[in-house]
């Protein structure tokens, strides 16, 4: 498997101010591995940018349409027209964006030949049904599963390339920054060449305002969604759509989807729902999918530095260093605010994963610093180990990290740990478990099994990342006892005896009582009550003995 690369962002290359690439709504990019949006092209027309909103807008719709234009005379799959049209789509991603799918590079999969394939004999039997609008390129993904948010965004860079290319060039004069002059099909541009990549290639700088995690109309969960909220569209929506959304099975499935690729009323239908959906770019700042949390955690980690530096480069150096890591990364989500990374929201906390990238991003520099190897996800043969810190053949160290919502915690420790530690040939482990809810028992066990372990050979560390509020609203616990309490019996009746009560409203706050014992003798009260009403949000007793002798209350 290979190696996960110490993510290098384009603001920090370039040493700019991120707020000024926030302030011109520009996407930092990372230079040295694809970030998981994608180009929206519903979104190009609908940017603030003016070299976006007009001009790629236009291009993309003379690209589409002149392979509409192909597709309408050709007569025949693969005759001279079909292949044209074919040949218009690009083979290979284009260089530069920095988005998709790429876990471990810039450089994506590009457009198989399989489906392109797929992409004009679907392009080509909605034409054939009279319909000759570009979006229909935008609802591909719907019909083909190979076709995914990928191929369309690529699509999509292909034919704005041009004016992407104006768009950096005209930023890169703005940041000052550097540029050379390329040539790219044919024709000499200038680029901002990506310091990262050997080979030239270029950095194309985009609007924030045209990106999305997927593009709109990429799965039929957002179709359904939008007509949910447009009464107009839901009979249409019924009439065409409707066995589509209610088959069981898959064969049912594909017969209902073939069935709608012969309907223009249906594709048509399908236009109107996407053009009266609301679409929204990805939010930066709410940040759900933890998109720029590397930013973020690379701030945090700048304005909390650790030094860190090995003495004898021997086995006890490496434990050394590593343990200090996992307390400076413990350090940073406890103390620093670093554990608002590891939630979606207030409710939702993210995947094990974000917190393992946060954790390489901690460890990478010290590592580099001590010439120590640092491996996420290396293939032990028996499975993928977190990470692997290493110096030479001899000296390693395992660590897992596992998130509290994990039901596989004991058994992670147990046995999985153990197994990695025996592939790898080392004896050292480091388990990290994170809490973000759903603990219950599963530390307690733990620490039980790590006490009755004699070696001692897996350290267990908790951190706590659970959401905490701010220190100007934190309050400290109040914790009251009250003793014996003897309430005569006079002194009730002196205040209760012939009381009419119209209205009571009641505000209780939260109290923490602690009471051992308490002795209450009631007598006879008669009292009339028209209206009570009682807000209590939460109590809570620590009683030891309580002791009541009510003789009669009568209510009238």
């Amino acid at each position: 498997m290979a190696k996960i690369k110490s993510p290098i962002l384009f603001s920090q290359y370039y040493k700019i101010d991120h707020k000024i690439l926030e302030k011109s709504d520009i996407f930092d990019p990372i230079l040295n591995l694809d970030t998981l949006l994608f180009i929206d092209p519903l979104l190009l027309e609908k940017s603030k940018h003016e070299i976006i909103s007009k001009q790629s807008a236009s291009q993309l719709n003379q690209y589409y349409e002149y392979i509409i234009s192909l597709l309408e005379k050709s007569k025949q799959k693969e005759d001279f027209a079909y292949n044209a049209a074919f040949n218009l789509l690009p083979i290979k991603e284009i260089d530069g964006t920095c988005l998709g799918y790429g876990t471990n590079s810039t450089s994506g999969r590009g457009i198989s030949r399989v489906n392109r394939e797929k992409i004009i004999e679907t392009a080509s039997e909605i034409v054939k049904l009279g319909i000759l609008a570009p979006e229909l390129f935008i609802i591909l993904p719907l019909f083909n599963k190979g076709i995914g948010a990928d191929t369309i965004s690529d699509i999509t860079t292909s034919a704005i390339k041009k004016s992407l290319l104006e768009f950096t060039a005209h930023y890169a004069k703005i940041l000052k920054i550097n540029t050379i002059i390329h040539s790219i099909d044919g024709e000499e541009v200038e680029i901002i060449k990506n310091p990262l990549l050997k080979k030239i290639s270029p950095i194309l700088l985009l609007p924030c305002d045209i990106l999305r995690k997927l593009p709109f109309a990429s799965s039929w969960d957002e179709i359904e969604e939008a007509v949910h909220k447009n009464n107009e569209l839901r009979t249409k929506f019924n009439r065409y759509l409707g066995r589509l959304f209610k088959a069981k099975t898959k064969n049912e499935r594909h017969r209902q989807l073939a069935s709608l690729m012969k309907n223009k009323d249906g594709i048509n239908t399908l236009f109107e729902i996407i053009k009266a959906s609301k679409i929204n770019p990805y939010d930066f700042k709410t940040d759900e999918e933890c998109i720029m949390f590397v930013r973020h955690v690379s701030e945090i980690i700048a304005n909390n530095n650790l030094d860190l530096f090995a003495k004898n480069n021997d086995m006890q150096d490496l434990k050394d260093i590593v343990l200090k890591i996992i307390q400076h990364f413990k350090f940073l989500i406890e103390e620093k605010g670093m554990n608002t990374l590891l939630w979606k929201d207030k409710k939702n906390p993210n995947k094990e994963e974000t917190a393992q990238k946060i954790f390489h991003i901690v460890a990478d520099s010290y590592c580099r610093a001590n010439n120590i190897d640092i491996n996420p996800e290396m293939h032990t043969g028996i499975g993928n180990v977190d990470f692997k810190f290493s110096q030479g053949f001899t000296k390693k160290i395992i660590v897992e990290i596992k998130l509290s919502k994990n039901p596989n915690i004991i058994n992670g420790f147990t046995t999985q740990l153990q197994l990695y530690k025996k592939s790898e040939e080392t004896l050292s482990g480091y388990y990290i478990i994170i809490d973000v809810g759903n603990m219950g028992d599963k530390y307690n066990n733990l620490k039980e099994l790590y006490n009755a372990d004699q070696d001692k050979l897996s350290e267990i560390f908790y951190i706590d990342a659970l959401h905490k509020p701010s220190a100007s609203k934190r309050k400290p616990t109040k914790s009251k006892k009250i003793a014996d309490i003897t309430m005569e019996a006079d002194e009730i009746t002196e205040e209760l005896s012939n009381f009419e009560i119209s209205e009571i409203d009641y505000v209780i706050p939260e109290v923490e009582f602690e009471i051992p014992d308490i002795k209450i003798e009631i007598p006879e009260i008669n009292f009339e009550i028209q209206d009570i009403n009682f807000e209590i949000p939460e109590i809570e007793f620590d009683i030891t003995e309580v002791n009541f002798e009510v003789p009669e209350i009568k209510f009238k």
